[in-house]
């Protein structure tokens, strides 16, 4: 795949993607369900996994420099077919930081990087938005401080929003135990990326 063989949709949710996000409306209408957080998704180099990749990590607003859950969202297409791949990182806390650094971006390898297993989205347009789910049955699995973690992960997107409603989940009982339990984070975007996906092929 080269960038110039990409198809129009799959350019364009992935410029509406890079962008750094803010959910402070959403967390001042709903203080006890939704923390005030900031999201960076920027591009990284293309050559690093052959397609469009993008680096995200999150952080709340008061304390913007402890930025966590560094990962990698890999953007594929099959017979038209949209989906993303996760990607870890082998050390997050080398990247902390990373989505407000275009310079580290660029030193991104794939000796970085690991694929995470089952974290797989597949991804559809309806009504102005696009639309990422994992499949039915899938499980998308990590570790964190030694210890195995189950998400559910999936998001929508149009030009200058994005919801995640990604969330932990109990493995035994699948009962939501982080992240977005009640409904969609909901950021608009406040800062533009997406010309930095065309420069760093």
């Amino acid at each position: 795949m080269s960038l110039t063989s990409i198809s129009k949709e799959l350019s364009t949710l992935t410029s509406w993607m890079a962008g750094e996000f803010s959910n402070r409306e959403q967390s001042l209408d709903q203080p006890v369900w939704f923390v005030n957080l900031v999201w960076w998704q920027r591009p990284i180099p293309f050559n690093v996994l052959g397609s469009i990749a993008i680096f995200a990590e999150q952080a709340n607003a008061l304390i913007l420099d402890r930025p966590y859950r560094q990962r990698i969202l890999q953007f594929v297409e099959n017979d038209g077919k949209i989906q993303v791949k996760y990607w870890g990182f082998k050390d997050p806390v080398a990247w902390t930081g990373a989505g407000r650094d275009r310079d580290r971006l660029n030193q991104i390898t794939i000796n970085d990087i690991e694929p995470l297993a089952g974290c797989l989205l597949d991804v559809s347009f309806t009504n102005g938005r696009y639309k990422a789910e994992m499949p039915k049955e899938a499980k998308c699995c990590f570790q964190y401080l030694n210890e195995s973690r189950q998400v559910v992960l999936g998001f929508e997107v149009s030009v200058d929003e994005f919801w995640s409603g990604d969330r932990g989940v109990e493995p035994e009982t699948g009962t939501a135990i982080w992240g977005a339990i009640m409904d969609f984070y909901k950021f608009k975007k406040i800062q533009d990326f997406s010309q930095e996906i065309s420069v760093i092929t």
